[in-house]
């Protein structure tokens, strides 16, 4: 999951550019990002998806979380 600042992602303008950046298999939160990315490797996946997201204005990857932050596991 990226985490980011700057933009709303759920602003109706964040969303369409994030769409056509080619973020349209995240799930997405206000500030957040889930990605369900295809490629080689996790690296390649996780640098696509950083890529695309901060190609749209405002937005600004924070952090990466992996697993469950939800319960504590990272």
């Amino acid at each position: 999951m990226l985490v980011t600042e700057g933009a709303d992602l759920l602003d109706w303008d964040t969303l369409d550019a994030l769409h056509e950046a080619g973020c349209g298999d995240a799930t997405i939160g206000s500030d957040t990002l889930e990605f369900a990315r295809s490629a080689r490797t996790r690296d390649e996946a996780l640098c696509s998806a950083m890529r695309d997201a901060e190609s749209v204005p405002g937005v600004s990857v924070l952090r990466v979380e992996f697993g469950d932050s939800a319960s504590g596991r990272n």
